[in-house]
């Protein structure tokens, strides 16, 4: 049985990276690296339930397997012996995590000037339709805007900064990341790895006012961007604000491929679980919001 194991980035906003266990004809996917969505697709399903996949329950390694209400009639046995071979690939491959990264095309959002990458719009895998963009808009996320908290301005100033930045008739452009980190257009241009923003969106900015605001955005991004291969000393920085943010940091850290600050990750989850044994302190510090995947 082929068995395949990577992750991929969410987006767009960006928040988070999903982790996904595929054989044929089922798929695992989670969010947080503990709790695992397990789908069945085959074509013998769709025929009869017209359905494009039907979903086989929740597992996680504290619980094993929670099923589904969701059957199809005759093809049940069929859904049964996926979704058993789909848990045995789980039970061998979950602990792993994280894996790597395998939505190397990614298409970005181009400065109005330079024409470098600005800001991270999509990515896709390799066997995905790449389609161009029209009117490429950078989308920080409704979460944001509710609750981050920054002195030098909102997310609205944020979104604006990026817009205008990307010029009047915004662009943006495919790229395909090699192993050297480096990106090949769709013409065959090849940009050095040190073009491409490795927090997704340009860090390096001219005015103080500006500089603090995206930093924020950073911050308030931390448990999201530790999931991603950053170097050092990104990391080692990001590390503490992610700890101001302890609901969410506790929900995904286990997907932080790398850690430095052991005993602040153990205190935030410390501080999570008396947040969340209090619901009225949580909703004040920290209220949940589902994201919007567009």
């Amino acid at each position: 049985m082929q068995t395949k194991r990577y992750s991929r980035r969410l987006l767009s906003p960006f928040h988070g990276v999903q982790q996904v266990i595929s054989i044929p004809g089922g798929i695992a996917e989670s969010m947080d690296g503990f709790e695992w969505k397990l789908y069945v697709a085959d074509e013998r399903i769709i025929s009869h339930t017209g359905l494009s996949e039907v979903r086989y329950g929740n597992w996680n390694c504290a619980e094993g397997r929670q099923r589904s209400k969701i059957r199809g009639a005759s093809s049940s046995n069929l859904i049964e012996s996926i979704g058993d071979t789909l848990i045995d690939a789980l039970e061998s491959h979950a602990s792993s995590i994280p894996f790597p990264l395998a939505d190397r095309y990614e298409c970005w959002l181009l400065h109005g000037k330079s024409q470098l990458p600005l800001a991270l719009l999509d990515s896709k895998l390799t066997d995905d339709t790449l389609r161009e963009v029209e009117s490429p808009t950078w989308y920080p996320g409704g979460a944001s805007g509710r609750s981050l908290h920054s002195e030098a301005g909102s997310i609205s100033d944020l979104t604006t900064l990026i817009r205008q930045t990307a010029g009047q008739t915004p662009t943006a452009c495919w790229f395909e990341r090699v192993t050297s980190g480096d990106g090949i257009d769709t013409n065959g241009t090849r940009l050095p790895a040190a073009a491409f923003p490795p927090l997704l969106l340009q860090s390096e900015w001219s005015k103080p006012k500006q500089q603090e605001l995206v930093l924020d955005y950073f911050n308030w991004q931390a448990p999201w961007l530790l999931q991603l291969n950053l170097d050092d000393n990104l990391r080692r920085r990001l590390e503490p604000a992610a700890w101001k943010r302890p609901l969410e940091t506790n929900r995904v850290y286990r997907l932080f491929p790398k850690l430095y600050d052991d005993k602040g990750l153990t205190v935030t989850r410390v501080k999570a679980r008396m947040l969340q044994e209090e619901p009225t302190r949580r909703q004040v510090n920290e209220p949940f919001y589902p994201f919007v995947n567009e």
